[in-house]
């Protein structure tokens, strides 16, 4: 990329829409949290999230965004089977929660890299608000650049979600001595259900006030 790309105010407009996400309390951020908490191979789920969020800055440029926003019904379909998903994760998590015994260790930290990356898969492509954010988003902000300064623009949102993804599960890493505490795995837990049930009630709610 050119020097004057990677400077340009494109390139900045992404960067900054980027750095919004990275307070966002969503599904994803707390993912990332939960695996360096748990030294569960936070960097490969980081990897895993930061690719996926390549590729749907990729569709979101190429129009996938507005294809769908053409299609409301299919787009309702799909989203009302992803807050689905959404619902029975938190419901997981939460009954897990219910069911902890004190002295409980968690299964999540002796689990495969494999369950890591799956998990952090299905909590980015099975979750609309990552579509809302990400891939419609971007394509509607950068939709208002000529093409190459749409490169420009997709340029800096990914180096700010670089700093999200690695930044919160090496956060998670620093925090990991909490998790001596049965409590504060119990309550990492609790609030995770709880993000993934609301963000699922949130997006029912709003896809049937555009009915």
């Amino acid at each position: 990329m050119r020097a004057d790309l990677m400077f340009s105010s494109a390139t900045v407009s992404g960067f900054v829409f980027g750095l919004g996400l990275i307070f966002s309390l969503g599904p994803q951020n707390l993912m990332l949290i939960r695996a360096g908490m748990l030294r569960n191979h936070p960097m490969a789920v980081a990897s895993t999230g930061y690719v996926s969020e390549i590729a749907l800055v990729a569709m979101g440029i190429g129009g996938l965004g507005t294809v769908l926003t053409q299609h409301p019904t299919l787009s309702g379909t799909l989203q009302l089977g992803c807050a689905g998903f959404l619902a029975w994760c938190g419901l997981r998590v939460l009954i897990r929660v219910s069911r902890a015994s004190e002295a409980e260790v968690p299964t999540e930290a002796r689990g495969s890299r494999f369950r890591a990356i799956s998990l952090m898969l299905a909590v980015t492509w099975l979750n609309p608000l990552a579509w809302l954010e990400v891939m419609f988003l971007v394509g509607v902000f950068s939709s208002g650049y000529a093409s190459e300064a749409q490169i420009g623009f997709a340029f800096g949102f990914l180096s700010a979600s670089a700093i999200r993804f690695y930044g919160w599960s090496l956060a998670g890493v620093g925090l990991s001595s909490k998790l001596k505490l049965p409590a504060y795995r119990r309550k990492l837990d609790a609030v995770a259900g709880v993000v993934l049930i609301s963000a699922a009630v949130v997006l029912s709610l709003n896809i049937l006030n555009s009915v």
